[in-house]
């Protein structure tokens, strides 16, 4: 068997250096959404890849938000939120809600949105939207841990090839592969 050569080890401290934290997280991959709610009578919505499965009887999803935005104020306080799986074609709406400095308006104004169950708004071509209720909420540091009782689910008829994102940019699996393999 051959012995693999020693990691790289990150320096070991009290409080973790942001640097290496950030320079590590960039290796996770993640499947890229939307997530969306109603602030007020207004649609409000952020790019997130911290997004995941929580439960499936109850069927329940689990979303990371960052405190600071007015998309967590939404949610907080409507209890519902929409989590929209983009497609390979979505490359930039996601940009759009990952922080490019425009309104919430133009934000939405970009594609066509709908709704499900709980109002909160749905993206009509995303691969996948989970229209959900506020389960659960924890607050911890700069984020918030939000376990969204799922209500409604849509799915694309077409078989899309999901966004992702790692090493800071977006990707595909396809042009993943070919960064491995390149």
């Amino acid at each position: 068997m051959n012995k693999l050569p020693p990691l790289r080890a990150l320096r070991h401290a009290a409080s973790l250096p942001l640097d290496d934290f950030r320079l590590a997280m960039r290796r996770l991959v993640g499947a890229v959404s939307i997530v969306t709610t109603l602030d007020g009578e207004t649609p409000a919505g952020l790019t997130a890849t911290a997004v995941t499965s929580f439960s499936a009887e109850p069927a329940r999803l689990l979303a990371c938000i960052n405190l600071k935005g007015t998309t967590f104020r939404a949610i907080a306080e409507s209890r519902r939120m929409a989590i929209n799986l983009l497609a390979h074609q979505h490359e930039s709406l996601a940009k759009q809600f990952g922080g490019a400095p425009v309104s919430h308006e133009e934000r939405f104004g970009m594609a066509q949105w709908g709704t499900l169950t709980t109002g909160a708004p749905v993206l009509r071509d995303a691969m996948a939207v989970f229209d959900c209720v506020v389960d659960e909420m924890m607050v911890a540091h700069s984020h918030a841990v939000i376990i969204g009782e799922i209500k409604a689910v849509l799915l694309s008829p077409r078989n899309d090839e999901p966004l992702l994102y790692a090493d800071g940019q977006f990707t595909t699996l396809h042009r993943a592969g070919e960064m491995v393999t390149g």
